[in-house]
């Protein structure tokens, strides 16, 4: 069998197997195939360009022969009015063509991931030579063309694909084109195919970020004091018991007790931090500015558990609810994140959420547009966060760096990012053009 891609020939590696010799160690194995004509396929049978000219072409052989009293020519119209006409009855045998795509279950935007299309022929003759069209909607658009597979064989056709937008899918198109053999009539069958997808945000890894550096703001003064010391406070001495390290004996105190006494010490707890994300959406993903949110959200949380802090997520739920994560780990965080939404909703109620959460002494990092209903509460936020002894943090997403056109942003609203920056809250900026990595570490 002979296969060859359109647009990036490298990417393809044709074989021809039965289907139950696809290796499983690929990727996720896919669900059993159910007949696309069950999902909402859709058929469409179309006379070309190229039908149209040869049959004008038969035409004007029946007016020369005519003119010309020539036999011959009445035979040649006859086969080519023949072939159109023919092509017009014998359509192609799309219906026992299945398409099936294997996918890994889970994979990081930006990255390149492993597809397979299994192409099966449920029918005992050969099917066409075809086109493939897959549509998935966190993939580039690829196609493909191959010859059709014999009667019960598949072909396997493997393709190197760029993920490009986060979120969580249960599949997508795939288009198939036959105009074999001569391209006189053109048949197109769409199937939509399941395939589970989690794309997770893009993330970089921190070397720091103000959750654990010390703060100049005065009012982080108490969270600071929290956090003083090298992980252990000193609370007093009691007398020694059976397994006391023996540097921890306190040699003075245990002279004048006349036994042993052994300082003890209160191991210091982690602060939590929560992650707050919210706001609308400017720019074209996967480049815009919600988009660098998510991703700046990953990457937080990542440093945050990687540092040792009780991490919760927090962004607005269905109905005006708030949905919150508690205590997850890394793969469990960046899930979550896959699923986050653009929601243009005042930050308040999530904030304040947070900072119950975080409590006293806490951390809350809230991760919003410069623009918008989430834009304009952000000074409301801090002081709802800093009203219950939480530090909070600010990353804002500086939106008229993804609009080529005026937001009509209010006055009070393009100035907000001087009185944030002027000393009540530590600010990280995100621009579009700007390394990630850069700009959280400030």
């Amino acid at each position: 069998m002979s296969l060859r891609a359109l647009g990036r020939p490298s990417l393809l590696r044709p074989s021809l197997r039965r289907p139950s010799l696809l290796r499983p160690s690929l990727l996720r194995p896919p669900a059993a195939h159910v007949s696309p004509a069950r999902r909402g396929e859709t058929r469409v049978w179309r006379v070309t360009g190229r039908s149209a000219i040869v049959a004008g072409m038969g035409l004007m052989l029946v007016l020369s022969g005519i003119t010309a009293q020539s036999g011959w020519l009445f035979v040649l119209a006859a086969d080519v009015l023949g072939l159109v006409a023919g092509a017009q009855i014998a359509r192609h045998r799309l219906g026992a063509c299945s398409v099936e795509r294997v996918l890994p279950a889970r994979a990081r935007q930006g990255d390149d991931v492993t597809e397979e299309l299994v192409v099966g022929n449920s029918g005992r003759t050969r099917l066409p030579a075809m086109r493939l069209e897959d549509h998935h909607p966190a993939l580039q658009p690829a196609a493909v063309v191959c010859d059709g597979p014999g009667g019960g064989a598949s072909a396997h056709i493997s393709l190197e694909r760029r993920v490009e937008t986060r979120g969580v899918y249960e599949g997508g198109s795939v288009t198939i084109w036959s105009g074999a053999p001569f391209g006189l009539m053109r048949s197109r069958r769409v199937a939509e195919v399941v395939s589970p997808l989690t794309v997770v945000p893009r993330a970089v890894e921190l070397s720091s970020f103000p959750i654990l550096e010390p703060s100049s703001y005065p009012s982080d003064a108490p969270h600071e004091r929290a956090r003083t010391g090298a992980g252990e406070e000193y609370l007093g001495v009691r007398e020694y018991r059976p397994g006391d390290p023996r540097r921890s004996v306190h040699w003075r105190s245990s002279a004048r007790a006349g036994h042993l006494v052994v300082r003890e010490f209160e191991q210091h707890s982690p602060r939590r931090a929560a992650v707050v994300v919210a706001g609308a959406d400017h720019g074209t993903p996967p480049e815009s500015s919600f988009e660098a949110l998510v991703s700046a959200a990953a990457s937080i949380a990542l440093y945050a558990l990687r540092t040792g802090h009780p991490l919760d997520l927090i962004r607005q739920g269905q109905g005006g609810s708030v949905d919150h994560l508690a205590d997850p780990d890394g793969g469990a965080a960046l899930d979550w994140l896959a699923a986050v939404t653009p929601s243009d909703v005042p930050l308040d109620p999530l904030v304040a959420e947070a900072a119950r959460r975080a409590g006293r002494g806490g951390t809350v990092v809230m991760l919003a547009p410069s623009a918008g209903r989430t834009g304009q509460g952000l000074t409301s936020a801090v002081t709802t966060a800093q009203a219950v002894g939480a530090r909070p943090i600010l990353v804002l997403a500086l939106s008229t760096s993804w609009c080529e056109h005026d937001l009509g942003l209010p006055i009070e609203q393009r100035n907000q990012r001087a009185l944030l920056g002027a000393g009540r809250v530590p600010l990280r900026t995100l621009s579009r053009g700007v390394d990630l990595a850069h700009a959280l570490h400030g």
